[in-house]
C-alpha cells in the first residue's frame, strides 16, 4: 500500500474524524440523510492484562500491575456484515493491539499497533482506518500499522475462542465461564457501551487463557485475566472525499 494510505490510516487511528455528510446532495434528501456513509457489525474476541471485569468502562486511568499502570490488550475483530461508502466490508479482519497507558483521559504512556489481515484490501483498510478512528476516538502516544495473516474462531461447544498470528506474534485463547448450575450457561453483562457503538449484544464472559502480543516494538503476554467475546453494531457518516 503507499505511503499516503498508510499516513491516512494512522491519522484516523490516532485523532478520530469528525462527522461529516458523505455525497453530492441527491433529489431525495430524507433519503440521504437517513443512510449513514457507513454501517459494519462486527464481532471481537477481546483480551487485556486487568482481572475480571475490564475496569476501563468505570475508571480513566487503567489498573496498578506491580507498581506499574497499564491495560495491554488484543482487540481481534472479524467484520459480519458492512458497508463503507461503496465498499463491501463483509469478513474483513483487523488485529488491535494495544496499551491504554497509566490515564486514558491524557493517553499517556499509550501505544496502538493496527494488525491488517493480509486478506483486507487497501480500500477496505482505507475504510476500516476511518470506521475505527470514529469507534476508538482515542489520542494513542504512538501508532502503528501492519499486515498479517491471522485465524479468527469461536467454538461455542467447547467453549473455546482462538485468535492467533500465522508468524506467531500474537495469539488470544478464551475460555467459557461457566455458571456453576449449568456449565453450558454463560454470564452476559448488558447495557453497557463499548466504546462509540450504538449497541451491542453483551459483554459474554469468556476468561482468558491466554493472550500475547510482539511487534513493532512491543511485548506482553498474560494469563488468567479479563477476556470478553462482544458483537457491537455501529454507523455513522464517512469522511468526505477529497474535494467535496
Amino acid at each position: 500500500m503507499g505511503k499516503r494510505i498508510w499516513l491516512l490510516i494512522a491519522v484516523f487511528l490516532v485523532a478520530g474524524v469528525s462527522v461529516a455528510q458523505y455525497g453530492a446532495p441527491t433529489q431525495d434528501k430524507s433519503a440521504a440523510a437517513t443512510k449513514p456513509g457507513f454501517d459494519i457489525t462486527a464481532s471481537y474476541i477481546e483480551a487485556c492484562s486487568c482481572d475480571m471485569f475490564c475496569p476501563c468502562y468505570y475508571n480513566n486511568r487503567s489498573t496498578l500491575h506491580d507498581g506499574m499502570q497499564f491495560c495491554r490488550a488484543n482487540l481481534v475483530l472479524k467484520v459480519d456484515k458492512g458497508y463503507y461508502k461503496d465498499v463491501k466490508l463483509d469478513g474483513a479482519k483487523v488485529w488491535i493491539a494495544t496499551d491504554l497507558g497509566s490515564n486514558w483521559s491524557t493517553g499517556k504512556d499509550s501505544w496502538m499497533v493496527a494488525n491488517f489481515d493480509s486478506q483486507v484490501s487497501p480500500a477496505q483498510k482505507a475504510a476500516l482506518g476511518d470506521i475505527l478512528g470514529q469507534l476508538y476516538p482515542f489520542k494513542w502516544e504512538k501508532t502503528d500499522t501492519n499486515t498479517v495473516a491471522f485465524t479468527w474462531n469461536i467454538d461455542t461447544k467447547s467453549g473455546v475462542a482462538h485468535a492467533k498470528m500465522a508468524d506467531g506474534k500474537g495469539e488470544v485463547v478464551l475460555e467459557r465461564v461457566p455458571q456453576r448450575d449449568d456449565p453450558n450457561h454463560e454470564t452476559v453483562v448488558h447495557n453497557l457501551h463499548y466504546w462509540n457503538a450504538q449497541s451491542n449484544s453483551g459483554f459474554r464472559m469468556w476468561k482468558t487463557k491466554l493472550e500475547a502480543f510482539d511487534g513493532q516494538g512491543h511485548k506482553f503476554s498474560y494469563e488468567g485475566t479479563n477476556g470478553f467475546l462482544i458483537t457491537i453494531h455501529f454507523s455513522g457518516q464517512a469522511k468526505p472525499a477529497s474535494g467535496d
